[in-house]
């Protein structure tokens, strides 16, 4: 079951680039994480209770930075991921209903959470990740 919105994930060409407008809003950017299993590093920032992730493709040959290059822009919105407590029992729920998955198993995320992606037509073109997560991350 879905607790919460856990993040927004902003695809950016250059994280430091990106990261200005935030900090003139008054938020803080937490440190850069290297997440090798989406060969993205990524770097979040607190609104609330939610998170707004910022996401730069490393491997600029990889499907992200494809996606980022088709828009012409230097960033934009790329997924909503919402915060489930079992992420194995969720994914079978979806499974079992037939909605398409883009991991059939969960993989390591940013900040020691496992995170699941759906197919876009599961959301008829919204990219859903789901997130489990001990407990909010720090920022520092």
């Amino acid at each position: 079951m879905v607790s919460k919105i856990d993040h927004l994930g902003v695809l950016v060409d250059d994280i430091d680039a990106n990261k200005e407008l935030f900090e003139l809003l008054g938020l803080e950017i937490g440190a850069v994480e290297h997440v090798p299993d989406f060969g993205v590093d990524i770097a979040f920032t607190r609104v609330g209770e939610s998170l707004v992730e910022l996401v730069e493709p490393v491997d600029r040959d990889s499907a992200l930075a494809a996606d980022l290059e088709a828009t012409e822009q230097t960033a934009l919105l790329h997924h909503v991921a919402y915060r489930v407590a079992d992420i194995d029992a969720q994914l079978a729920t979806l499974r079992d209903a037939g909605v398409p998955l883009a991991d059939d198993e969960p993989r390591p995320g940013a900040g020691g959470s496992r995170v699941a992606f759906l197919e876009r037509e599961a959301a008829n073109g919204v990219r859903v990740e789901l997130v489990e997560r001990a407990g909010d991350i720090s920022l520092s």
